[in-house]
């Protein structure tokens, strides 16, 4: 991949145009007159001497080499008027300096180019809205998603300020946006928010999004009082391709692989005789379901050598009826193979070994060693449609549409190493059994949003907005199976030395240990109704304008979760030799097993939220300082119903509280390029479903089992941010500022023991927080060259209550826990994250190509129980490159490379390491500061596709 990676970069170079000046020159930048906005691509044109400049990404441009003269110089845009004028070079060395502003050519041109200039897919246009928005937000526009490395909404996410991904066992999924976690950020499509299709948790999965849909993506950091106040660390708002001015072709198609196929094949499996539905649904649940009902078809794997991934998108839009109606049509698929492996300690929930005293801590203690390797072929669909109406001058109406769905059908197979000796103490004998694990996962889920929206101009100076949104998220995972078979060693100790060896034990072959399948699906629907009044005030001094509105939403979730666990049917030797996984023979049991766990199973549930909210709000101008500011009243309404048994605390409970909410907003213009930006509001987080509902899951992907908790309160934020702006000129930028965050009651998963050697993960209210940090961004471009790039610094601190398992009194045999407070950073809140990308823009050969770096620092990934036992996600540096070359008018040939460093992810504990060092090293180790407990290796993946555009 290295070796590519050069023969890319020299590739790139042969494009990139040396500037030599040998005489006289011309130079200068052109510029949009009304706009001050530079021109990128440009013609400035020398005909009597045949030479041409192209503007490059700043807008300039330069023609050297020049005799004494004069010359007529030509400067052509479209869109523009051309205009012709005369440059005289005095000698061999003079240098003239010429800066152009264009105007539009006709005055139909001119709207046209107005028009074109709206268009949210335009770096130009991020660039004004970022400079002229109420509140603090960074934007990406199309163009620049286009010219990315980036195919999915959550990889372009990691390229925003003050923004880290949390990764999945498929890539990136979840935003962290200035270190506060996933739950504390919500996901918006074209301004109106979407449910969620997870069965746990409020928040979107990014990696749902095809980046090809976006016309941009807006990340807002501080809340106006007219937005949804359950976004504190930022709103993700998706806004999609928008209905074109006039005729749209664009579409297209790619081809690609993983480097991860070089050295393994993909897994895969059949899902023809998976039952989409469980026994219990089928059958009804009090009946007993029968072992034919639980397939191992799904569960035998095939081999497939180098699987290509592929791409492809399709758009098309027009104006109709004299341009009253506008239409959009446009779909997105991506079919992508995905293959890692990992290393992992399976640390115990608890430890059982004291320490010494109170004031050691305890060392982490491991039970099983395990490699896993994962094959996940993700198929992601996108389809939009958009339809705008304009019945007169005062009124019109939209409706939107959109179709998200991400098929994933993952294959993991594990090899579970049980080790001999003490693991308390860290001492790593001989292994003493292996089990051997296959589990094939189908995972379906999509989102379905349909938006009827109208705007009024009721009269001169009042206007209205409403919207009427129906949503579904949906999620299914049919026939979720894992087939196990093992082998064993038995241990033999030596009756004179008492020295233990290890022989092969009985059964003397691998046998059959078992089987689980589980069914899961859920449902979240929201309707929901929006209406916004705006009165532009005339009267009262530098009143503007008057905001009210309110909202109503009405959501229905709906979760169904069965597990069903079949032992070996053991023959006369206590076991049953395993030869393949059709010949396994199962049973239940136990016959209640035969019914699975639905009848007490509290994953099954219904939960119902009501939330009505209204707000005013005013514009205020003082001169240069600008100012908006108001209140936000939420009140919501939630209720569950569980499965669990009546006598079973927790089955049912309802909530209802209201929050009253401010906000102020202010922007001081320094000068026309440059101001101050700041804000207060009060922002709040809702308990995920799963927080609040006590049901009992245990999954491979969690050290613990997790379990609700109904007592928990909702969260309150206080938060205030400060940013210095310049906009120096054209697409430069500058930005500087501060953040802080005060949480009440902040919502964190922790380790709760149920005994000695039983713990569970429970969420629950650590008392209050603060998160501050700083953000810097920077944009500048030198000719055909530029550079992006932003840092942010964030430091987080929440007071947690933690205990040290320790001796007492010098005693060999008693125990107690001593309980003490430990301050951390927020789960998931990175210190140091950045980004840096290089780009160039050859305009003349229509060539691009962009070098970007991503850098995340080391996280808290889960919290624990006992002191300074926290598991950390180790530090990551990513390494991407994309490039394009358009051919004539219509089209580009593209290259996106991604991970070329070859990226993996490690979690890791902050202990002194004492088991580093032979004869009792643990495995996977690479440091003597901590333990390494997960090693997931990651590889690069190359796409090449072309593009098409009809303009």
């Amino acid at each position: 991949m290295h070796k590519l990676l050069r023969t890319c970069v020299v590739i790139s170079l042969v494009f990139f145009n040396a500037i030599v000046v040998r005489a006289g020159e011309i130079k200068g930048h052109v510029y949009d007159r009304a706009t001050r906005e530079q021109s990128v691509g440009a013609y400035v044109v020398i005909k009597s001497l045949n030479k041409v400049s192209i503007t490059g990404l700043d807008g300039s441009y330069h023609i050297n080499n020049l005799e004494a003269g004069k010359y007529k110089v030509t400067i052509s845009y479209m869109g523009y008027l051309t205009i012709d004028t005369t440059v005289t070079i005095k000698d061999n060395s003079d240098v003239v300096k010429l800066d152009v502003y264009q105007q539009s050519s006709s005055k139909e041109l001119k709207e046209v180019q107005v028009s074109a200039k709206a268009e949210g897919g335009s770096d130009a246009f991020a660039n004004n809205k970022e400079k002229n928005a109420d509140n603090v937000m960074n934007i990406l526009s199309a163009r620049a998603i286009q010219i990315s490395p980036d195919i999915t909404v959550s990889e372009v996410m990691q390229r925003v300020s003050g923004v880290s991904m949390e990764t999945s066992n498929s890539g990136s999924q979840y935003a962290v946006i200035r270190g506060m976690d996933k739950k504390y950020n919500t996901t918006l499509v074209n301004g109106v928010k979407i449910p969620s299709p997870d069965d746990k948790e409020r928040y979107v999965p990014l990696d749902m999004f095809p980046a090809e849909l976006l016309e941009r993506l807006e990340v807002i950091k501080s809340l106006t009082p007219s937005m949804e106040a359950d976004a504190t660390g930022g709103t993700m708002n998706l806004v999609m391709k928008n209905a074109p001015d006039k005729l749209l072709v664009e579409g297209n198609v790619a081809i690609g692989y993983s480097t991860a196929f070089q050295n393994q094949d993909f897994q895969k499996y059949s899902t023809a005789d998976v039952n989409w539905k469980s026994p219990a649904e089928l059958l009804g649940s009090n009946v007993y379901a029968p072992v034919s009902m639980f397939p191992s078809s799904n569960l035998v794997t095939s081999n497939v050598q180098m699987p290509l991934n592929t791409n492809a998108s399709l758009s098309l839009g027009d104006r109709f009826f004299k341009d009253k109606l506008r239409c959009i049509l446009s779909g997105s698929y991506q079919n992508t193979y995905n293959e890692y492996n990992s290393d992992l300690l399976i640390e115990n929930n608890t430890v059982s070994a004291p320490s010494k005293d109170r004031y050691t801590n305890n060392l982490p203690a491991f039970s099983d060693i395990e490699h896993r390797e994962y094959s996940t072929l993700s198929k992601r669909l996108g389809v939009i449609s958009k339809i705008d109406y304009k019945i007169n001058d005062r009124n019109s109406i939209s409706l939107f549409g959109t179709h998200i769905q991400l098929n994933e059908y993952r294959v993991r197979s594990a090899i579970d190493s049980v080790p001999g000796g003490s693991t308390f103490n860290n001492t790593w004998t001989n292994i003493i059994g292996v089990k051997y694990k296959t589990e094939t996962r189908t995972t379906l889920q999509d989102i379905d949003n349909i938006t009827l929206q109208g705007k009024h101009q009721l009269s001169d100076n009042i206007s209205a907005d409403w919207s009427l949104v129906g949503s579904e998220a949906k999620r299914l995972l049919p026939n979720d199976a894992q087939f196990s078979y093992a082998t064993k060693l038995d241990i033999v100790t030596d009756p004179v030395t008492n020295a233990q060896t290890y022989s092969l034990g009985k059964p003397y072959y691998p046998y059959v240990t078992g089987q689980t399948d589980e069914w899961q699906h859920n449902t979240d629907k929201d309707l929901a109704a929006y209406v916004n009044l705006h009165y532009k005030v005339g009267f009262i001094p530098f009143l503007n304008l008057i905001d009210v509105g309110g909202l109503y939403r009405q959501k229905h979730r709906d979760n169904y979760d069965n597990v069903y666990s079949l032992d070996q049917v053991i023959d006369s030797t206590g076991y049953q030799k395993y030869t393949t996984v059709p010949n396994a023979m199962l049973q239940f049991t136990r016959t209640s097993d035969a019914l699975g766990n639905s009848a007490a199973n509290a994953g099954i549930y219904t939960f119902d939220e009501n939330l009505t909210a209204y707000y005013a709000q005013a514009h205020v101008d003082v001169g240069q300082l600008k100012m908006l500011g108001g209140v936000r009243i939420e009140n919501t309404q939630q209720s569950y119903v569980s499965s669990l048994p009546v006598t079973q605390p927790g089955k049912t409970a309802s909530y209802n509280y209201t929050d009253i909410l401010p906000s102020i907003q202010g922007k001081y213009d320094l000068n026309s390029k440059a101001g101050i930006r700041f804000s207060y509001f009060k922002s709040l987080y809702r308990p995920a479903f799963a927080d609040l509902i006590p049901f009992y899951t245990a999954t491979s992907d969690e050290y613990a089992p997790r379990v609700g908790n109904p007592f928990l309160k909702h969260s309150v934020i206080h938060n205030a941010d400060v940013r210095y702006e310049l906009f120096p000129k054209g697409l430069d930028q500058l930005m500087i500022g501060g953040f802080y965050k005060y949480i009440i009651d902040p919502i964190e998963d922790g380790i709760v023991p149920q005994s000695k050697t039983d713990a569970v993960l429970e969420p629950g209210n650590f008392g209050n927080a603060t998160n501050y940090g700083i953000e810097i961004v920077v944009r500048k471009f030198f000719g055909n060259f530029g550079i992006a790039g932003n840092y942010t610094y964030t430091h987080s601190d929440i007071n947690s209550d933690k205990v040290i398992y320790h001796k007492t009194n010098g005693s060999a045999t008693d125990s107690a826990y001593a309980h003490l407070s430990q301050h951390r950073p927020l789960q998931g809140q990175a210190a140091n994250i950045g980004n840096i990308s290089l780009l160039y823009k050859n305009s003349k050969n229509k060539f691009e190509a962009q070098l970007a770096f991503v850098y995340t620092g080391e996280r808290i990934n889960k919290v624990s129980y006992y002191k300074d036992l926290d598991v950390w996600e180790k530090p990551t540096l990513n390494l991407d490159f994309s490039a394009q070359k358009q051919f004539g008018k219509h089209f580009i040939v593209y290259m996106k490379l991604k991970n070329l460093l070859n990226t993996g992810y490690g979690l890791f504990i902050k202990q002194p390491n004492t088991a580093y060092d032979a004869p009792a090293k643990l495995p996977y180790q690479d440091s003597r500061n901590y333990y390494t407990i997960e090693s997931d290796y990651h590889y690069s993946t190359i796409l090449i596709g072309l593009r098409y555009k009809l303009d």
